[in-house]
């Protein structure tokens, strides 16, 4: 199968995984588990950033567009995150990772797991960080913030390295 056609299969499946889990999976009312951010620290890195930029809004839009919740909160923050990933990856990966091929997505086969776990845990700091800011919207206090933000990033890292051992890895070949 054509590697731009996963992808978008993925992506597509994690649309639909996100609205189902945030329509029907109330957890605890500090947690919000967050599966697609996971298709944007997926991406090969030799992708363009302007690609990675603009495919993060269009996922953050379509699930704020079919999800209950503030309209434009899960694209800022994924973009916030689609911004923030050539930094991440620049000072978390060893130099000459992927001299080779530069065309591999960031999974358990092409790079080390504590690695990717390190990666994901940054990245998921940065869309959580954006992602909770912009929705207490100062009604909360720094405790409860800093509670939610600790407890959503070592959640989805926990989620997001379970998924890339088991499901993500195997998609990607």
């Amino acid at each position: 199968m054509n590697r731009t056609l996963k992808y978008i299969t993925l992506g597509t499946i994690m649309i639909i995984c996100q609205i189902l889990l945030s329509e029907y999976v109330n957890i605890w009312a500090l947690l919000y588990i967050a599966i697609f951010p996971q298709f944007i620290i997926l991406l090969p890195t030799s992708t363009n950033r302007t690609l990675y930029l603009l495919s993060a809004f269009a996922l953050g839009l379509c699930i704020d567009l079919f999800a209950d919740g503030i309209l434009g909160l899960n694209a800022a923050a994924l973009t916030a995150m689609a911004y923030a990933r050539p930094l991440v990856l620049k000072f978390t990966l060893p130099k000459g990772t992927f001299d080779n091929n530069e065309n591999s997505p960031l999974t358990p086969r092409t790079i080390e797991i504590t690695s990717l776990t390190v990666i994901t845990a940054l990245m998921l700091a940065v869309f959580f960080t954006v992602y909770i800011l912009i929705d207490s919207a100062a009604s909360f206090t720094i405790g409860y913030t800093l509670l939610k933000l600790s407890v959503c990033i070592i959640a989805n890292t926990l989620v997001s390295t379970l998924l890339n051992l088991t499901l993500l890895d195997k998609i990607l070949r």
